[in-house]
């Protein structure tokens, strides 16, 4: 049976981390098409990588992920080209009606700065802003999350060009709703391996705690790890975390940490000051002297205890699982495989793929 948003409510927003075609992804989306009624349109914007030549590929492929992976919600995507230089042109008044006619609005990976740049101040953010006010779920990961800011962190500018830390303007999806936030997705990325700490969504400890400096003391940070989103609903004004890891709010000098499965009051986003500390105690982790934040096993990997789960792994079931995902890579199961492979690395244990066969060591601060 299907359930219906209240008349006259806004529509949930998923604000994904990473991973919007993976598992954590397909979990998320079939949940919020569940509450929507058939048709069940989806407008997948092509906005974040809209400047690269193969943008309609780039969401053809979250298409096709609601397609095959979510079938049984019986989804209808399609990919919306937003260009400012096709408003008032047929292209544009097309792609408008499809975003006000959608049930459901998605975008994914690409250039935040590049979306911010063709979508704010245009009919097409209206259309965004109204279909959702009417009740149609957004669902973001990556970089569009990071444009639907207050505040976004232009990574491409700072992490491939090496440009000072700054924020842009953002789209500011959520400001009408008493939210002034910086969203930071790939919270807690780890691409860089030992030699680069690419925590932060790639901005590493040094440029973020820049970042931090300059945001007003109103902005609100939402800190969401890959594989994880935040669900904002409307109709019971809580946010729930649902995915591999976890989500933290950031304000006044203080932490609230959110793991899977739990949720949080929406307020909590918003401007009155003092709801972090109406939160339970435990909850809360001051910021250290100077500002900094916590140490990254303490608070930016919830699957990583103090006391290194990865050191109390048995061998012997870390070669068995080695020795599955050899299985799967050979079937091509390239899905499986990667997911065996990110499982371990989240709880410390680093896989190399040798010619003579993977190799496994237990991070070196994990040790």
């Amino acid at each position: 049976m299907t359930t219906q948003h209240t008349a006259g409510m806004p529509g949930q927003v998923a604000l994904l981390g990473s991973g919007e075609a993976t598992a954590a992804g397909r979990r998320v989306l079939s949940g919020l098409l569940r509450r929507l009624a058939e048709p069940r349109t989806i407008a997948v914007l092509d906005s974040p990588a809209g400047f690269q030549p193969n943008c309609e590929r780039v969401a053809g492929k979250v298409a096709d992920f609601m397609t095959e992976k979510v079938a049984e919600e019986r989804p209808r995507p399609s990919i919306v080209a937003t260009r400012r230089a096709a408003l008032g042109t047929p292209a544009g008044e097309a792609a408008l009606r499809a975003i006000s006619a959608a049930r459901c609005i998605a975008a994914g990976p690409g250039s935040p700065t590049y979306m911010i740049r063709e979508l704010r101040d245009t009919p097409y953010l209206e259309a965004v802003r109204q279909a959702h006010k009417d009740g149609a779920a957004i669902y973001v990961s990556s970089a569009a999350t990071i444009a639907m800011s207050a505040f976004s962190v232009p990574v491409y500018e700072i992490f491939k060009v090496g440009a000072e830390p700054y924020w842009n303007e953002g789209l500011d999806l959520l400001g009408a709703f008493g939210m002034r936030l910086a969203l930071v997705p790939h919270w807690n990325n780890s691409e860089g391996g030992a030699e680069l700490d690419t925590r932060f969504c790639y901005m590493g400890q040094a440029r973020f705690e820049q970042l931090r400096a300059q945001l007003p003391e109103d902005v609100v940070m939402l800190g969401i790890d890959e594989h994880t989103a935040c669900i904002l609903d409307f109709a019971d004004g809580t946010v729930a975390v649902d995915g591999k890891g976890g989500a933290r709010v950031i304000r006044d000098g203080q932490i609230a940490e959110f793991a899977n499965s739990e949720r949080f009051p929406m307020t909590l986003l918003g401007a009155e000051a003092d709801l972090v500390q109406q939160l339970a105690a435990e909850r809360i982790v001051a910021a250290p002297a100077g500002g900094h934040l916590p140490a990254p096993a303490a608070t930016l990997n919830p699957w990583i205890e103090e006391d290194h789960l990865a050191t109390k792994i048995p061998p012997q079931l870390i070669d068995t699982m080695l020795t599955i995902r050899t299985e799967l890579r050979s079937a091509k199961q390239w899905s499986f495989a990667d997911q065996l492979r990110d499982a371990l690395t989240a709880v410390g244990i680093v896989v190399e793929d040798a010619p003579g066969g993977p190799r496994w060591h237990v991070a070196d601060d994990m040790e």
